[in-house]
């Protein structure tokens, strides 16, 4: 007996099994065949008020757990609208799989509804990009750009399938299915290249491990604390390796003591993480040796001269490392990471001289902000200053529990929202607390909506300094005083929080910093969307308090 369904419906066939647990994305009828398959094969379709939060939901997924991001957009605007999720996690290197409408065949290059030439665009900002034309393909055209996604440096991957094609009835026995979309061996190591790396590591006197995204993205959290805790080597967490070694430890060389640490090493091991924004070519000096760790042959000669160069899979090489080296101990050196955090937390400490001013000093709202983060809570990052303080200030207690733009060079501000509503999904037992500036706030406050809809019980706090911070402070140091600057102002008492109550959820307003702590357990205790909405000093900003 013939068993037809829609060609779109064979996509999410594909997803199920991947082990994909849900789609984000907005309803389109280019893309209904596949929403609507995915709901009976127990996937769910996670509605967005906009396929941008879409997309950073999808990214959000893949940071919170190192799995695929699957995310769609009907033709056209919805498309569109997906392209800075795109862009940033083909700059973030994160595995998103995108789903795209498209117009019918017959309707190309007849100025028809949504009809827009959408992949000569993606193609430029993926890892993979294909338009999909006969029904029995789909399934192949889905592995295939799954396997793009996940395999070697992770990036994003999209295909489209034209609407006449999508409503197509196929009969689903003679259609051929992969069993695997991913390659299960890892890459190895030249075990000369490990053997000239323990011969550098074991003459350094002051090594530095660097390592980045890579490591999460090989699951490779165990052998990283292992190759640690046996050599005694001080470690650097940036972007999505961020909780992969414990923060508390004092090997862990935390963002406001990796400069003075970087520029006190003599060996630098740099695993999984690119040169660039927040690493650049000039943080490192000529007479410093580094070692270069990628699975990428290209990254680990890019920017930086290194001394060796070792091409692998994180995962492996951390474990060939552990394993060809000594037990160690850096007596002096160990001692550097903690005691200069503190240092520079004092500083910080000297820069708040009353904790209770108003309005709230910015450093006394992160001093008060960091006893609510335990091992229990995943914190995402979103906005300009207030990002920059949420880094230096803020710890991530577990691997996927940190989330935000520092290190992504693309830097869109909007995030929050989508990763903040993926982290609720992804782990419903942690607390999530949405860490905002007010102007990337306003990027998705609709999605609230999206949250009461579904039960994604997160918790805003709002830095409320009424500017577009970082970059009024940075034209106010080139501007003379009386300057009168252009569109850098909002209006700071905006109440955000009442917004969010007419979503239907949880809102306060903070004025006084001893309310702080007991707003956001509110918010948190109150089974819903919650919104704290935090008026701080807009006269202080991270830049000119030397960071």
């Amino acid at each position: 007996m013939t068993r037809e369904v829609k060609t779109g419906a064979l996509i999410s066939h594909v997803l199920k099994q991947e082990g994909v647990r849900y789609i984000f994305g907005l309803p389109g009828g280019h893309i209904y065949p596949t929403m609507e398959e995915a709901e009976k094969l127990g996937i769910k379709f996670i509605g967005t008020r906009d396929e941008a939060a879409a997309a950073y939901a999808a990214e959000g997924w893949a940071l919170a757990t190192g799995e695929l991001g699957v995310c769609t957009g009907t033709a056209g605007p919805g498309v569109t609208n997906l392209l800075t999720g795109i862009a940033n996690a083909w700059m973030g290197r994160y595995p998103v799989f995108y789903i795209g409408g498209k117009a019918r065949v017959t309707e190309y290059d007849r100025n028809e509804l949504q009809d827009f030439d959408q992949i000569s665009i993606i193609q430029t900002m993926s890892k993979h990009a294909r338009t999909v034309y006969e029904p029995k393909r789909v399934p192949e055209y889905t592995a295939r750009a799954i396997s793009h996604a996940v395999n070697g440096t992770p990036g994003p991957a999209y295909i489209e399938i034209p609407r006449d094609i999508t409503d197509s009835m196929v009969d689903f026995d003679e259609v051929n299915f992969a069993e695997n979309h991913r390659a299960k061996n890892r890459v190895k190591a030249d075990d000369m290249d490990i053997a000239k790396a323990v011969e550098l590591i074991k003459e350094a006197k002051k090594p530095l491990l660097v390592a980045g995204s890579g490591v999460w993205w090989s699951q490779a959290q165990d052998e990283l604390t292992a190759l640690v805790n046996k050599t005694g080597i001080p470690v650097f967490t940036r972007n999505a390796a961020r909780g992969c070694y414990d923060e508390k430890s004092p090997l862990y060389v935390s963002y406001a003591a990796k400069g003075p640490i970087l520029e006190q090493s003599d060996l630098i091991i740099i695993i999984g993480t690119r040169a660039g924004y927040t690493l650049s070519q000039k943080m490192i000096r000529k007479d410093q040796k580094v070692i270069r760790i990628d699975i990428d042959p290209v990254e680990v000669t890019n920017q930086w001269d290194a001394v060796l160069t070792i091409v692998g899979d994180a995962k492996m090489v951390l474990a060939q490392l552990t394993e060809a080296l000594p037990e160690n101990s850096y007596p002096e050196w160990a001692v550097m990471p903690k005691a200069v955090h503190g240092k520079v937390m004092e500083m910080f400490g000297m820069l708040c001289p009353d904790p209770k001013a108003y309005p709230i000093n910015p450093i006394a709202f992160y001093q008060e902000l960091l006893q609510e983060i335990d091992e229990d809570t995943i914190v995402v990052i979103d906005g300009g200053d207030s990002a920059t303080w949420s880094y230096t200030f803020l710890p991530s207690y577990g691997p996927g529990q940190m989330m935000g733009i520092a290190g992504n060079a693309f830097g869109p501000l909007g995030v929050g929202m989508g990763y903040a509503m993926a982290a609720k999904l992804a782990h419903p037992d942690k607390k999530v607390l949405l860490i905002t500036g007010d102007g990337a706030f306003g990027y998705g406050i609709a999605e609230y909506d999206t949250c009461m809809r579904y039960g994604i019980n997160i918790t805003a706090v709002i830095f409320n300094d009424g500017l577009w911070g970082m970059i009024k402070r940075s034209e106010q140091r080139k501007a003379p005083d009386e300057t009168h600057f252009i569109g850098l102002d909002l209006e700071q008492n905006t109440h955000y929080e009442k917004v969010v109550e007419g979503f239907g959820g949880y809102g306060e307003l903070v004025t006084h910093i001893e309310d702080l702590r007991p707003a956001i357990q509110r918010a948190v205790a109150s089974g819903k969307p919650g919104c704290v909405n935090v008026m701080v000093n807009p006269a202080i900003g991270p830049k000119g308090a030397g960071c």
